[in-house]
């Protein structure tokens, strides 16, 4: 080159394009990696989760059969037995799930996909559980056959077999199974969150540059998701209030920590009355309206440390800590008051409103929430057949 040539640029334009069409292919071939690992992680942690709260169910089932069994024997109440044997068929219905996958690789010439501690736990001593639980049908049933007595205090020794079963037994091994489980969804997680992690790292070098403009309104769209998930997860979409599940992870929590610091905790639960008439008469949308009304009054109401849930159509539940009978039975009565002297108010046309009652005080032997939730019921039904707009205790 001689003095007069001009200086020479090199277009970078070239490089520059060609850096980003393969930073771009990596980023969506990476992504793409990515993605199908986080669709394995959500199918993985979904099959998982379901066989870890069905496995759980089975420690729950076999004591709830036990209980309503013992209830029939002592009171002959067939209402205990109708659910001692749904708990059983429930129970085997949870087993017959759980195993399906081992006698179908079986039935198919190939190798069971339960681990050997999984294996030994169902069908080797000392746990054997699949044999147990057979046992433990079997010994239900049988006890179920016997005819109750109302105030007896002695089985014979036959009835008494299932108890040992279901006290330890057959519940250690069923919480075992439970625990291994869990240990085995969460190594199987691990694994790919392990893999996940690595590609994460290799996109996150390659797209430095490009992260401020991709990811992070793209992190803001998936929080805003998450937010709303779990709000939908919790809350009832109508009322605002919290929803069954959400009510019955609280309530479960609330049991606990009256049980261990020697709490009152009571249970109230309020249905509208001649709801189908609301609907009836002025249509769903001021079916809708109704609920909302109710479910306002009722949280307005209350306390922060209470716990106001719809947990059904028409149908509403307080969990009240430190509250006693009498103390939940004058704030059912105060609530009653209050909606039935706030008629719904709709663009100035008032639509009366009442509610029926029932109130339960969760007892020392309440380990749920479903037993004082069904006094609670009987009191509410109790409500009803007394003409409505009124409260009764269990």
């Amino acid at each position: 080159m001689n003095a007069e040539d001009p200086i020479t640029i090199r277009n970078p334009g070239r490089l520059l394009t060609l850096t980003y069409v393969i930073s771009l292919s990596v980023i969506a071939v990476l992504s793409l990696v990515v993605h199908f690992m986080l669709d394995e992680v959500i199918s993985e942690q979904n099959n998982t989760g379901k066989i870890v709260n069905v496995s759980g169910q089975q420690r729950m089932l076999s004591q709830r059969a036990s209980m309503f069994a013992v209830d029939y024997l002592q009171t002959g109440a067939q209402k205990s037995k109708r659910l001692s044997i749904a708990a059983i068929e429930k129970m085997k219905q949870n087993h017959q799930f759980l195993l399906a996958p081992h006698f179908e690789a079986l039935s198919k010439g190939q190798p069971s996909p339960l681990s050997e501690e999984l294996y030994n736990l169902y069908f080797m001593p000392p746990s054997d559980v699949n044999k147990k639980i057979k046992l433990f049908e079997g010994e239900i049933r049988a006890a179920l056959s016997e005819n109750g007595n109302v105030g007896a205090v002695q089985f014979s020794n036959g009835s008494l077999m299932f108890l040992q079963l279901a006290e330890s037994d057959l519940l250690t091994p069923l919480h075992n199974i439970v625990g291994q489980y869990e240990k085995e969804s969460l190594e199987k997680v691990n694994d790919l969150r392990n893999a996940q992690n690595v590609v994460l790292g290799i996109i996150i070098l390659t797209i430095l540059v490009e992260a401020f403009f991709i990811f992070r309104p793209m992190v803001a769209k998936v929080s805003r998701f998450a937010t709303k998930l779990q709000r939908d997860a919790n809350f009832d979409y109508l009322s605002g209030l919290l929803n069954r599940r959400a009510f019955q992870i609280v309530s479960q929590q609330a049991i606990a920590a009256s049980h261990r610091y020697k709490r009152s905790l009571s249970v109230v639960m309020i249905d509208i009355d001649f709801f189908k008439r609301i609907n009836d008469t002025h249509g769903h949308d001021m079916g809708d309206k109704a609920i909302k009304h109710v479910a306002k009054i009722l949280k307005m109401s209350s306390r922060n440390a209470d716990c106001v849930a719809r947990i059904g159509g028409e149908e509403f539940v307080l969990l009240l800590p430190d509250t006693d009978r009498a103390g939940a039975f004058k704030l059912a009565e105060k609530l009653r008051d209050r909606i039935s002297k706030n008629p719904l108010d709709v663009n100035g046309k008032f639509i009366d409103i009442t509610v029926s009652a029932g109130v339960s005080y969760v007892k020392e032997h309440h380990d749920t929430i479903e037993s004082a939730l069904s006094e609670a019921d009987d009191a509410l039904y109790k409500a009803k057949e007394s003409g409505r707009n009124n409260v009764q205790l269990a």
